[in-house]
């Protein structure tokens, strides 16, 4: 199948684009785009997922300009008409092949993070078992801006280097002031990984609800379809009201889900 680049996103992407060439310069070895942009459709509150690969670490000088310009590039969901929110993560080649785990991130980007950087805040490279996903969903479905395709750049990830992440990101919603704030995505976000453990493969967070949906008691299935609409842009949810229905769906999700994977690995 071949990829595209959405037409609405060729302005933002070259900008980008050009930001991290410039800064990175001879150390930049690839930019892919991945994610909801090439494979499962863009949504109102989509991002833009960039992975970047440098050959050596990030100097201090690189790590702010690049933190400091993307923020002219990028722009919390729904509040531009000009931009979405750029995530930007960055690998050094060879903190990830050969592949071991964790793997280590280099630097990321998103907007949760605008008020530190504007603060000049940055986080330091970290151990990060996201990117057995991030790398996988990279190989499978990707367009190179620049370098060569991420299949070819990047060596497959285990599977159980996979499930060992979804272990881990279950263990981030304990209580419910884990979930203030992202009700929705966590919601969506337990339905994707459902979907993975399921059936080993990755899906858009709507396409995971709709899989999802038949399977749940109508409690459950009735909160799942309301996330859903309110990330197409179809409703609009007081999170707060429903927190209670959230932590029941995030309890009953977490505990099905770890089910699944200690059935897998036996």
């Amino acid at each position: 199948m071949t990829l595209r680049i959405p037409d609405t996103l060729r302005e933002q992407l070259e900008k980008a684009k050009a930001i991290i060439e410039r800064i990175l310069g001879e150390d930049l070895l690839a930019i892919h785009l991945y994610g909801s942009a090439v494979e499962g459709g863009l949504k109102p509150h989509s991002d833009i997922d960039l992975l970047v690969t440098t050959r050596v670490p990030l100097t201090t000088a690189q790590r702010e300009a690049l933190m400091q310009e993307l923020l002219s590039v990028s722009a919390w969901p729904g509040t531009s008409t000009l931009w979405r929110a750029l995530e930007v993560t960055v690998v050094v080649q060879t903190d990830v092949v050969p592949w071991r785990f964790p793997p280590r991130r280099e630097m990321q980007f998103g907007e949760w993070l605008r008020e530190d950087i504007q603060a000049g805040k940055y986080e330091p490279a970290q151990l990060d078992s996201d990117l057995a996903i991030l790398l996988t969903q990279a190989r499978s479905a990707s367009i190179a801006l620049t370098g060569e395709r991420a299949d070819l750049l990047f060596e497959p990830v285990p599977e159980n280097d996979i499930r060992e992440t979804f272990r881990q990101t279950l263990t981030l919603w304990q209580d419910n002031s884990d979930l203030q704030g992202d009700e929705r995505n966590i919601v969506l976000t337990l339905a994707r990984i459902w979907y993975s453990v399921a059936t080993g493969g990755f899906t858009a967070k709507d396409s995971a609800a709709d899989w999802l949906m038949p399977y749940l008691p109508d409690e459950h299935a009735s909160l799942l379809a309301t996330a859903r609409l309110d990330y197409l842009g179809q409703e609009s949810v007081d999170w707060a009201e429903v927190m209670p229905a959230v932590s029941r769906f995030v309890c009953y999700a977490k505990a099905k889900i770890a089910g699944q994977l200690s059935l897998v690995d036996k």
